[in-house]
């Protein structure tokens, strides 16, 4: 009995010593698996769970300003992928063959033993995902591929995942403007439209619920309860396609012949504000190779010394205050004169000049003496008050980021010395872009009234256009109507016989104003220059304004006159071929100079329709029968009666449709010979009558 008890125990103490050891292993797997494998059973975890993650929002394109020609996109791309365990065993096996040759034969990348080989192993490793493709294929490469075994149905396993890229069907032209997405934060403008109008292009993310598979795909879980992206607006600039590509090309024609170190360009409609193009071209070297490509918009983020075509501002400020004639004496040239210890200094000895010769041939000294009478050399804030009013010394609010406060002096500024004012007279110690000058010149060829330059004119959804965006435009006049009219002369007479006589050719007329500053390097260095034409056209009707600069251009002819107004004058001439609403009207004159050579006659119904199509008077209503025009002085018409049924010389100039039953009603049997109206009527009997008709 006691042994059968012994036994007992002792089993009894197996078991437990079993169970200790078992507990244990548990319990130290347990503190394993929390303390060491805890990271690692949270990221399997991840594998299985349905997790919330951004459905991300189409970006919203960038329009011409015809509203039609895009200039930035968002284009899906794709990546061919599989699940190779889906397809049941009979699917796969019938098909896979099919599929890989299909593959290798399109791609190019894999033979089909390879793409064989790849898709087995990972339905015999149970894979989820696999990139079939090492590069993401466009729309209509999709279509083709949708088309291969085991993609023409999402349960056989094939499928696409879908991004996005951003689009630029024009290419390069005018891509600085339109700017490009951030490299690092791939759905964010980076510069240009792009960055500037981000809220608006973005759109609204959604969210949804995906299930990540083994290989690194997701699964979408429940598509009815994701709260869908909503699109990003629309926008349509004020650029004209052709406007840049005319501004684009005269520019780089220009840079890569002067081998200059940048060219910018600025095309703007004087009345609305539009800026109708914008290039920008910089020097680089790569390989050996001098390249100009658009890396910086100079148009509006490089301020420097604008030089001589600051000169109508200071002209401006002079003839307000003091209501010059432009035919009075204004100085005698000597090319050099001393203000203080400095020279002042003219590039040429014009000798004796009237206020007008100053301008036009931009005499520094001429300037400086017209300065002195009016204003006085100490006087710099009275100056400084008129350039405020002209809105120089602030920003013009352009739409694109990057626009820098002018630097204009007064005073208070910490700069300031007694050089400041005659040398700011001339376009010196200053700092303006080409954009905020533009703007200046702008608002004194629309009278004095300053327009808010803009590049975005409308906010669309879709079709529907959800905001329009005009120019603020400054009712007041900064100038007299006298002072802007002298201005306007000033400015013809530069092309006229001034510095920019060279451009004064051609069929479009222009006005405007040469500079050429020398670049301020250590007290401005000898031998590099700024060179800028300003100015608009057509001349005679002004309808655009235009600033072209060239950064250091290189040669032996380095001033604005021959390096930057060629450009502006081929720009001008082309923009003035193409927008034929700058064209002259000579439509009505055109239409009665046809009828005097044309001068039928027709019954007044049918002339009546002639009338009205060309334009020219109609007949009274109580005038009937055949009618005939006629031009008298002063290209007025006339009708008069024809009573071809009295006389057969009445006949002539009417059509053979007019003349046959007239005819034919007398008794007469009519032959005739050629085609278009009565030339001549023959009569060859009593009963018989010949026609012969022409074109007149």
């Amino acid at each position: 009995m006691s042994t059968n008890k012994e036994e007992i125990k002792s089993r009894a103490r197996t078991v437990v010593l079993v169970f200790s050891i078992v507990f244990l292993i548990v319990l130290g797997k347990i503190i394993y698996l929390q303390q060491v494998k805890k990271e690692a059973l949270k990221n399997a975890v991840k594998n299985i769970q349905s997790q919330e993650q951004i459905l991300y929002a189409t970006r919203g394109n960038i329009y011409a300003a015809d509203g039609l020609s895009l200039l930035a996109t968002s284009v899906p791309t794709y990546e061919v992928l599989i699940n190779p365990s889906k397809a049941k065993k009979k699917v796969y096996d019938a098909n896979i063959d099919s599929l890989c040759i299909q593959l290798s034969h399109y791609f190019k990348d894999k033979t089909v033993a390879e793409y064989r080989t790849f898709i087995d192993n990972g339905r015999k490793n149970n894979r989820q995902y696999l990139k079939l493709v090492n590069k993401e294929i466009k729309h209509n490469e999709k279509l083709i591929v949708q088309k291969f075994p085991l993609f023409r149905s999402y349960k056989e396993g094939g499928y696409f995942d879908r991004h996005e890229v951003r689009f630029l069907p024009l290419q390069n032209l005018a891509s600085r403007t339109i700017g490009k997405m951030h490299p690092k934060y791939t759905r964010k403008g980076a510069f240009g439209l792009e960055a500037s109008f981000e809220n608006y292009l973005k759109g609204k993310d959604g969210k949804g619920f995906y299930q990540h598979l083994a290989g690194g795909y997701d699964k979408p879980v429940d598509t009815d309860t994701d709260i869908n992206a909503e699109p990003g607006k629309d926008i349509v600039t004020t650029l004209d396609i052709n406007f840049q590509d005319i501004a684009e090309s005269a520019l780089k024609q220009q840079v890569e012949k002067m081998n200059a170190r940048f060219g910018s360009v600025v095309v703007m409609e004087i009345a609305s504000g539009h800026v109708k193009a914008i290039a920008n071209l910089t020097r680089k070297t790569e390989n050996s190779q001098t390249l100009y490509i658009e890396d910086n918009n100079y148009a509006v983020r490089e301020g420097t010394d604008p030089g001589s075509t600051f000169k109508l501002a200071t002209m401006a400020a002079i003839l307000e205050h003091s209501d010059l004639d432009l035919n009075a004496h204004a100085v005698n040239c000597v090319g050099v004169i001393k203000h203080g210890k400095r020279d002042f200094v003219c590039d040429k000895t014009h000798g004796e000049l009237t206020v007008q010769g100053v301008f036009e041939n931009s005499c520094n000294l001429g300037i400086y003496a017209l300065l002195k009478k009016t204003f006085g050399l100490d006087n710099l804030d009275e100056f400084y008050a008129y350039l405020d009013r002209f809105g120089l010394t602030k920003s013009t609010n352009f739409q694109l980021k990057g626009e820098n406060i002018p630097v204009i002096k007064n005073s208070k500024s910490k700069s300031t010395s007694g050089t400041t004012l005659p040398w700011m007279s001339i376009g010196y110690e200053t700092r303006l872009s080409p954009l905020q000058m533009l703007t200046f010149y702008n608002a004194v060829v629309n009278q004095g009234r300053r327009v808010q330059p803009i590049i975005v004119k409308q906010i669309r959804s879709g079709a529907k256009i959800e905001q329009t965006i005009e120019a603020d435009i400054v009712d007041r006049a900064f100038i007299s109507a006298k002072t802007h009219k002298k201005l306007v002369t000033l400015m013809e007479g530069v092309v006229l016989h001034g510095t920019a006589s060279g451009i004064n050719n051609g069929m479009c007329r222009v006005a405007g104003k040469t500079g050429t500053a020398q670049k301020s390097t250590n007290n401005y260095a000898s031998g590099k220059y700024y060179t800028s034409f300003i100015g608009y056209f057509p001349a005679n009707k002004p309808r655009y304004s235009c600033a072209v600069v060239i950064d250091e251009p290189q040669g032996i002819n380095q001033h604005g006159s021959d390096v930057s107004a060629p450009v502006f004058k081929n720009i001008a001439e082309k923009i003035f071929a193409y927008d034929i609403s700058l064209h002259p009207r000579y439509i009505v004159k055109s239409n009665v100079n046809k009828l005097q050579n044309f001068q039928n006659a027709g019954l007044s119904e049918d002339q009546n329709r002639i009338a009205k199509n060309f334009g020219l008077p109609t007949l009274p209503a109580n005038q009937k029968g055949f009618m005939q025009p006629k031009v008298g002085e002063n290209k007025t018409v006339t009708w008069q009666r024809k009573r071809p049924e009295e006389s057969l010389d009445q006949l002539r100039g009417l059509s053979l449709k007019d003349a046959l039953p007239i005819l034919e009603n007398k008794g007469y049997r009519v032959s005739y010979l050629g085609s278009g109206r009565v030339k001549e009527v023959i009569k060859k009997d009593a009963r018989n009558v010949d026609l012969l008709l022409t074109y007149n």
